[in-house]
């Protein structure tokens, strides 16, 4: 299965490092939902959310499709990530490319 089909059908995936999950998020109270994608980085054991603006869709399939979407820009180098932390970025970059790259080993 391809990562971005695993990311879309199971809300998340696991690379060397890092786990990526789907969530949705309200932080600013408001009634709708808008997608994200948090990070957990096994080096600092931490969580980081992907500051990187995410389109908000009209559905809940839409929202996940548009996180999805915004992962692919990054993997193509259209987008750098943008945890709020440089290393965890540069890191993540690379453990993300690495996995893509050797897609044939299963996520």
């Amino acid at each position: 299965m391809n990562w971005e089909k695993q990311l879309r059908e199971e809300g998340y995936l696991e690379i060397p490092g890092f786990r990526i999950e789907l969530t949705l998020d309200n932080t600013f109270m408001e009634i709708d939902y808008i997608p994200r994608i948090i990070v957990y980085d096994e080096k600092t054991s931490r969580w980081y959310v992907l500051r990187n603006p995410i389109p908000k869709g009209k559905t809940l399939e839409e929202n996940w499709d548009n996180a999805v979407e915004v992962l692919e820009k990054v993997i193509r180098g259209e987008l750098k990530p943008d945890f709020g932390n440089e290393d965890v970025s540069n890191r993540f970059l690379l453990a993300f490319r690495k996995a893509v790259d050797s897609e044939n080993a299963q996520f």
